[in-house]
């Protein structure tokens, strides 16, 4: 049986899931020059297999999906725990097979497009995730297999709104607006000298870039896109895409991130499209201010490919039409971060040793990253005018779990986006005709039932992009199970 605490090996908690791999596994990545030379005392045993392999996924895991399957009914991570103990037993020879289904109904209650009006629409989204650490299969040291496959169903939100910014971020996958079964991810982790890890293969680029604590998850925080992540990334980046991505610890507070990709590979495109190349440094900072955690980040993308928004996931297929100029060599600037204000009392403190009754920490990945607190999230971009229809994103707000006394599972985020027309396009008759500067916000409140399921209630208020379209309302409900 595993130590549920195990998650906070890495010191202070974990703000994103880039820097919580980085900053875990640099212990891994430094270590694995110690094995021929181990010290009397070796500071990491704890994470080596008893063939002295060090382990991933006992160094960080966070980096599973699920870390721990024990439990009842109503306290454990799963829906269906740790049956006979085989998933325990599994997890302990390095594979895990964890699955999660993520239900939306939502409607336009008043505004949007014509046909939008008082309509209702649902749809799910079913992940599967695979994981092999190579350590604990008595392969090599520093190694993690990862495989995930999406299947969608249902007929989500699309045009209803008349907005560019879809309004619920789970009708993207795998396909966007399509009922689909891809294999989405499959690469590998491996932990390298020179406090480096590094990710090659075919992966979820937004997994990994442009995070943070309150507003990056459609499961159970914000569902509109231009919350949750930057639409203008949709022309450099697609959800599964052939890429090399590297992320290197130059200090405790300090973290740089860098790779490539293939950005016109497609999801379900297995081959890939190899006749452009993007490409991205990311240097992440982290901080202490007022006795609490704050990060700011920092990316720049260049990509190869021919700059327009019309074939853009992250725009509502559609909403951008006609001929506008191409150009190739795009590129794009974000400032990001985020920034804690408050913590509840014990929050990070194991019950035995003084915490709170309350047990804030669930061994998935998700609990793990949002921390509990009350905080702030802001993003910022740019890409030239003359690329782009829209060269401006600005997007922010406030985020927490466990605010509410009793309920430390419980999340909610208040946030707000706004996208701007570029005026080197509004000279173009198809855009200044149809197209406008688009401002949304949104708020959700996320009831978790028990740690494996979560009802959520979200609401959005958006003046959209398209001219032709009223102010919207749109009501919407979440449901996601973790099995």
């Amino acid at each position: 049986m595993k130590n549920k605490n195990k998650n906070k090996t890495c010191g202070r908690k974990i703000v994103t899931a880039l820097v919580a791999i980085s900053s875990v596994l640099v212990m891994a990545s430094s270590a694995l020059g110690q094995e021929t030379s181990a010290p009397a005392v070796d500071p990491m045993s704890a994470f080596k297999t008893d063939k002295g392999l060090i382990s991933l996924t006992k160094v960080a895991p966070e980096l599973t999906p699920v870390s721990d399957y024990t439990g009842d009914f109503r306290s454990r991570a799963t829906l269906f725990g740790d049956p006979g103990g085989w998933r325990s037993r599994l997890y302990d020879y390095g594979l895990t097979l964890d699955a999660q289904l993520t239900q939306v109904y939502q409607g336009v209650v008043s505004g949007g497009s014509a046909k939008g009006k008082g309509h209702g629409q649902y749809n799910g989204l079913f992940e599967a995730n695979l994981t092999f650490d190579t350590a604990k299969a008595g392969l090599w040291s520093g190694g993690l297999f990862i495989f995930t496959e999406q299947t969608s169903f249902g007929h989500p939100l699309k045009s209803q709104p008349g907005n560019l910014s879809p309004v619920n971020q789970t009708a993207l996958w795998p396909e966007s607006y399509k009922d689909s079964s891809v294999l989405m991810e499959y690469f590998l982790m491996q932990a390298l000298p020179f406090n480096t890890v590094a990710m090659v293969g075919r992966l979820d680029p937004s997994n990994y870039l442009d995070l943070n604590s309150f507003a990056c998850n459609s499961d159970n925080q914000f569902l509109n896109v231009s919350i949750n992540s930057n639409p203008l990334f949709g022309r450099f980046l697609t959800y599964s895409t052939y890429a090399a991505l590297f992320m290197t610890k130059v200090t405790e507070d300090f973290t740089l991130a860098y790779g490539a990709w293939t950005p016109n590979s497609q999801p379900g495109d297995y081959g890939g499209d190899w006749n452009d190349y993007g490409a991205a440094i990311y240097p992440i900072f982290k901080y202490e201010a007022f006795n609490h955690p704050g990060m700011v980040q920092a990316i720049a993308a260049y990509s190869s490919k021919n700059a327009v928004d019309v074939d853009n996931p992250r725009f509502v297929p559609g909403a951008i039409a006609g001929n506008p100029p191409t150009k190739s060599n795009n590129w794009i600037v974000e400032l990001s971060g985020e920034q804690y204000f408050w913590e509840p009392e014990g929050a990070s403190v194991p019950r035995a040793k003084g915490g709170r009754k309350e047990d804030f920490h669930v061994p998935t990945k998700d609990f793990v990253q949002d921390r509990p607190g009350l905080g702030i999230f802001y993003r910022f971009s740019y890409t030239p005018e003359d690329r782009s229809a829209y060269s401006i994103y600005l997007s922010g707000g406030v985020g927490g779990r466990g605010v509410i006394p009793g309920r430390p599972y419980d999340r909610f985020g208040v946030g707000s986006y706004w996208v701007k027309e570029s005026n080197d396009f509004k000279k173009q008759p198809i855009v200044a005709t149809a197209l406008q500067d688009e401002v949304g916000v949104e708020a959700f409140y996320n009831f978790a039932v028990t740690p494996w399921m979560q009802l959520s209630l979200d609401a959005q208020w958006i003046s959209p992009g398209i001219r032709s379209s009223d102010d919207a309302w749109v009501l919407g409900t979440r449901l996601n199970i973790r099995f």
